[in-house]
């Protein structure tokens, strides 16, 4: 009598098992915008070559705070 049921239940949660699955590659292919962008600004800021006060820098981390928040970064500078 149980054996039907049990069967039952095991291939319910095989197929949810392949949905989690699915939901999973799917987010691991696409890409986040946020971490895209702190990536890239990382790197500028590296990179970029600035003034003697410091404020070119100071100006592109700025610009890169507001454009993370406009991402759905929700921290404090």
């Amino acid at each position: 009598m149980r054996a039907p049921r049990l069967q039952d239940a095991l291939e319910r949660l095989t197929a949810a098992i392949r949905n989690v699955e699915a939901e999973l590659a799917a987010m691991k292919a696409e890409h986040d915008p946020l971490a895209t962008h702190i990536f890239l600004s990382r790197r500028n800021y590296r990179n970029a070559d600035d003034t003697k006060g410091g404020k070119r820098r100071e100006i592109n981390a700025r610009l890169s705070f507001n454009t993370a928040c406009e991402l759905g970064f929700r921290g404090e500078p």
